[in-house]
């Protein structure tokens, strides 16, 4: 049997690890050591990945040196939240159509 992890990128699931690894730290952070053993690599191939995330909004580095998720997965979650209430309102607008009593 292969092995599935042969078919992705390791840097992509990686990444993926970090964020898991930053996730639940919003307030404190996390320094680079922490991260890197949570995710069990090196902390310069670690600190390439946060350097990458920052620069597209994943992830942030405090004047403490410490990283926490940026704001573009919480608006991601915001995004989904609320295209998960419009579809709730959608279902409740058929279903009210289709259980009133016949008149």
């Amino acid at each position: 049997m292969s092995d599935p992890h042969a078919l992705h990128n390791a840097a992509q699931l990686r990444l993926m690890d970090v964020i898991r690894a930053l996730a639940g730290h919003e307030v404190f952070g996390l320094r680079l050591a922490d991260i890197a053993k949570a995710v069990g690599t090196a902390e310069p191939m670690v600190h390439r990945d946060l350097q990458t995330m920052a620069h597209k909004g994943w992830a942030v580095q405090d004047p403490a040196k410490r990283w926490r998720l940026g704001p573009e997965p919480v608006q991601i979650a915001v995004q989904f939240s609320y295209g998960l209430r419009q579809a709730q309102a959608a279902v409740a607008e058929v279903e009210q159509r289709y259980t009133r009593l016949p008149g």
